[in-house]
């Protein structure tokens, strides 16, 4: 089974911040092995879209995509918009198993780095 990873953002009408997205997930890409392709789309505000995202995969030897929503909290976005996106994104690609993964704020151990960002700003890390 080959499987591609899309991280989805919210987006923004800000060129600079679309972009600082996109390069984490070409790092995240880099420094992931599990997968075919690691792809940046955003919710809304900016490009690609989800539905983009996939298009850009048809031609890839995928047949699992996994969604990362890259979101703190479970607000209407990620418990109501990306359901209702990726029920869409099922019905345009039948063929593909779409997963959403837990989105972001949900991760474990997210309170110790945000302490331990904190920390390393007061050092002047």
């Amino acid at each position: 089974m080959s499987k591609a990873l899309l991280i989805m953002a919210h987006g923004s009408r800000s060129d600079t911040a679309n972009d600082e997205f996109r390069a984490l997930v070409e790092t995240v890409a880099q420094n992931s092995h599990d997968y075919v392709a690691v792809l940046p789309c955003f919710l809304e505000l900016a490009f690609p879209s989800l539905l983009e995202a996939l298009q850009q995969l048809e031609h890839q030897p995928v047949d699992t995509v996994q969604l990362y929503p890259l979101f703190f909290n479970k607000g209407k976005h990620v418990g109501r918009d990306i359901p209702a996106q990726m029920d869409q994104a099922r019905q345009r690609y039948p063929h593909l198993s779409l997963q959403t993964l837990t989105y972001f704020g949900n991760a474990e151990g997210l309170a110790p780095l945000v302490l331990q960002h904190i920390r390393s700003q007061e050092r002047g890390d």
